[in-house]
């Protein structure tokens, strides 16, 4: 019974690695590769007004919640001077990559007006600036996003208003959206929205029966125009109306990366090519072999025929490894990049001291009398919790690295997690029923210096 048992984890988990492999292989679902190993195109941002490096430092971390979002695999984003780089591993167009960080417009806060109120459409020659006094109020017709343009006045308020990234969905009476409101904003909101409520001439009301509008501008198109039905509000404002879910989103979205303190745009973007990151990928992968093999050479050397079970165990790891990185680039937006691959290559290092630990108790136990039949399960039992104790301190280390860092450093940090816990799978399901039936065959019965020591016979 335990042998069958034994036998079923073994083959169980080679079928599945193996099918995985093989299924990954034949439907071409390959690891994302990133910035530095595949290329792509690096894009420059700048603020448009004078900007402090805690304001850079706000709109580097909403560009990169922006883009990660969007699907874009591993962007890195960050400060260098007085810019913000971008860089778009697998982006080949350089359009296509301004198009995918143009995400940094600033919403503005407007009441609506009536139509009277603004300068006809096309009354301004794009060539001169006549002074009408529509114009000189800063008053604007603008685009509504879904729907006819709208009259608004001057902006009264900023997307900072709002509490970054607190926007959500709600379904109580139909899908809506509700935002924090940020301590030093609430002034700001109540004196728009108060305005609105009591239809002053500021913000009057445009149809009869409502109350006055707030435009919530994006890029100089209104993206929503709710209704005011209350004067003040408290710690968030509730827009609600007959949206779609996907409208609902959207508005969420616009409410989230609006929060930007001043706006940027783009200054230069160039395409990066991938020959520097596939020679240091090659020259990685060749220094990696070099050194899997001389260890392999001494551990045949030194563990024997049990070497057969290492060379195995490493076999299954690496296919599992290689399908677990294609499943996490098409589940997740993380792209392998040469930090990934040097996580996988410390992560080798952490596999291997599994065997030893293992062998190496197997081996005090021969020399104590034992039969290998005998010291194997004892072995195992006695160094399982060395193993995973071992490999959790790992894991953990990498989850921290991993929830303190960014950019490359996460994907070091999450390939090393990662694999850490390959080695435990592959330990527990493969090491541990290869050693077991291995010590019971005669294969290791019929040799007694198989492992360099002296092995009791049973």
């Amino acid at each position: 019974l335990m042998n069958r048992r034994l036998w079923v984890s073994l083959i169980g988990v080679v079928l599945i690695v193996v099918g995985a492999f093989v299924g990954n292989i034949v439907t071409e679902n390959t690891p994302i590769l990133g910035l530095d190993l595949q290329g792509g195109v690096s894009v420059i941002l700048a603020p448009v007004e004078p900007a402090s490096s805690d304001d850079l430092i706000v709109i580097r971390d909403l560009i990169r919640n922006e883009l990660e979002n969007r699907g874009i695999a591993e962007p890195d984003v960050r400060v260098q001077g007085e810019t913000i780089v971008v860089d778009l591993p697998g982006v080949r167009d350089q359009q296509e990559a301004l198009d995918a960080v143009d995400v940094s417009g600033v919403v503005e806060l407007r009441p609506v007006l009536n139509f009277s109120d603004c300068p006809p459409a096309d009354s301004v020659p794009t060539d001169s600036v006549p002074e009408t006094e529509g114009a000189a109020s800063g008053n604007e017709l603008l685009p509504t996003r879904e729907g006819a343009a709208l009259c608004v006045g001057p902006a009264q308020g900023t997307g900072e208003v709002f509490v970054r990234g607190s926007a959500d969905l709600t379904a109580d009476s139909g899908w809506g959206v509700a935002v924090g409101l940020r301590g030093d904003g609430q002034a700001t909101w109540n004196n728009l929205a108060n305005q609105c409520y009591e239809m002053t001439p500021t913000c009057p009301s445009t149809q009869p029966g409502t109350r006055g509008q707030i435009a919530i501008v994006l890029d100089s198109v209104i993206q929503s125009s709710p209704q005011v039905n209350q004067p003040n509000f408290g710690d968030s404002v509730a827009i609600t109306g007959s949206f779609t879910r996907g409208e609902a989103e959207d508005l969420a979205a616009v409410l989230n990366r609006g929060a930007f303190p001043v706006e940027v745009e783009a200054q230069e973007a160039r395409t990066v090519s991938a020959s520097a990151g596939a020679d240091s990928l090659q020259a990685a992968i060749i220094a990696g072999l070099i050194g899997l093999a001389l260890v392999l050479t001494f551990l045949i050397a030194y563990y024997r025929w049990l070497a057969l079970v290492i060379v195995g165990g490493l076999t299954i790891w690496a296919m599992m490894v290689f399908s677990l990185a294609a499943f996490v680039s098409s589940w997740t937006n993380y792209a392998l990049s040469l930090a990934g691959v040097t996580g996988i290559i410390v992560a080798v290092g952490v596999t291997v001291d599994s065997y030893v630990v293992f062998f190496e108790r197997i081996k005090d136990e021969l020399r104590h009398g034992r039969t290998l039949k005998n010291a194997a399960p004892r072995s195992f039992k006695m160094t399982w919790r060395t193993i995973w104790s071992a490999d959790l301190v790992s894991v953990i280390g990498a989850a921290i690295l991993f929830w303190l860092s960014v950019g490359s450093v996460r994907g070091f940090a999450l390939y090393l997690g990662l694999t850490t816990i390959c080695d435990l799978l592959v330990c527990f399901f493969f090491t541990r029923p290869a050693v077991l039936l291995l010590s019971r065959s005669k294969l290791m019965a019929r040799r007694e210096r198989a492992l360099g020591v002296e092995v009791a016979t049973a």
